[in-house]
């Protein structure tokens, strides 16, 4: 979502100074810029309300349940690269250092252990940008080696190569589906910097996770009443637009960046509104029959965690596989209770399991999903 990025980057500056207490159709036209041409657009791709076949139910396995922190301890949970560790931001103590801690999901009795400072990380992990003053800042974890990024201050988003990154520079002022959004890219030194696109109420979604793409979201134009999701290959400079609509929102990418998912809300087409899964080359749209939040397990495979019909209700996980549509029952509410706090949960890397905030003791949970 667009909004992320800067939600990120204002968590990141509040806890570096204290951390976690225990508790249709428009084009988009690319700017020119020196290093990049002026971009062919693509017809958008039109979502088409798939049939859905009738899913074959089988019995819900039941999964492993394990608590992993104590005294209300922690929030925003996160996954290293590998599914080896939970991280997390703390501060365990008032003369313990506040940063980013780990833990051992193959040891879990062991204590987490302080696995870097709070920032934002490439994914190979050799570089960690965080704010400074007014200032972005990019350290080389290997050397220390840091420089200054010349965003004024403002959050990156680390290109897959980690080699480049990405950031945006939003008017602060007016209703923000009037706000224009200016987005850069630049390579990982901040230097040879390139205006890549221009919205209005909108931003950078993410890099795709193959190539070298950018995925963004929001009007073209202030002519334009609807806002459109868009990848722009920044090689060719082409654009492809996926779909356009009034709100689309809760955009996420698939692992290997082939599907994406969204939703479409206050649509006056009422058939249009819930959450879509489609390929991320403008193909095979499809909407799926579950109302509520969606995380990737892997590169076609969407899990759901759908909305509850009362307060007390614990939540269950579903399964939708993006190419068929066809869904399966993860967990089961009576048997493998999950009361996750806040939409606060995180699918690993591998697929294989699911951190939460447990909303009843604010501790890290830990559920095993069955395998496929």
């Amino acid at each position: 979502m667009p909004n992320v990025l800067r939600v990120a980057w204002c968590v990141i500056g509040m806890l570096l100074l204290a951390a976690c207490t225990a508790s249709e159709p428009v084009p988009v036209t690319p700017i020119e810029s020196p290093l990049i041409p002026t971009a062919e657009v693509f017809p958008t791709a039109q979502p088409t309300n798939t049939p859905e076949p009738t899913p074959t139910m089988t019995p819900t396995p039941t999964p492993e349940l394990h608590q992993l922190t104590t005294d209300g301890c922690c929030v925003m949970p996160a996954w290293s690269p590998d599914s080896k560790q939970i991280l997390f931001i703390d501060k365990p103590g008032p003369k313990v250092e506040t940063g980013v801690y780990a833990i051992d999901i193959a040891d879990r009795s062991k204590a987490p252990q302080l696995a870097g400072r709070v920032g934002i990380y490439s994914p190979d992990l050799s570089l960690v940008a965080y704010p400074q003053d007014t200032r972005t800042l990019v350290e080389k974890i290997s050397s220390g080696e840091r420089w200054v990024v010349p965003n004024n201050g403002q959050s990156v988003v680390f290109a897959p190569d980690d080699q480049h990154l990405a950031w945006e520079a939003e008017a602060i002022s007016g209703p923000y589906d009037e706000r224009q959004n200016e987005m850069f890219v630049a390579n990982i030194t901040g230097k040879d910097v390139s205006k890549v696109a221009r919205v209005y109420g909108g931003g950078i979604v993410d890099w795709l996770p193959r190539g070298f793409s950018l995925m963004f979201l929001g009007r073209p134009s202030l002519n334009s009443h609807d806002s459109t999701l868009t990848v722009l290959d920044l090689r060719t400079n082409e654009a492809a637009d996926l779909v356009t609509a009034e709100r689309i929102s809760g955009v996420r990418l698939s692992n290997e960046g082939d599907w994406v998912a969204y939703f479409i809300s206050f649509n006056p087409d009422e058939k249009r509104n819930g959450i879509w899964v489609q390929r991320t080359d403008g193909s095979g749209a499809r909407q799926i029959d579950l109302w509520g939040a969606y995380q990737w397990r892997d590169d076609s495979h969407l899990i759901v965690v759908p909305a509850r019909t009362a307060p007390d209700q614990p939540f269950e996980l579903w399964q939708i596989n993006a190419e068929t549509g066809a869904k399966q029952k993860l967990t089961d509410a009576a048997v493998t209770p999950l009361n996750i706090l806040n939409g606060d949960w995180r699918v690993s890397p591998d697929g294989k399991y699911v951190v939460f905030v447990n909303s009843a003791d604010k501790n890290l949970w830990l559920v095993k999903l069955p395998e496929e």
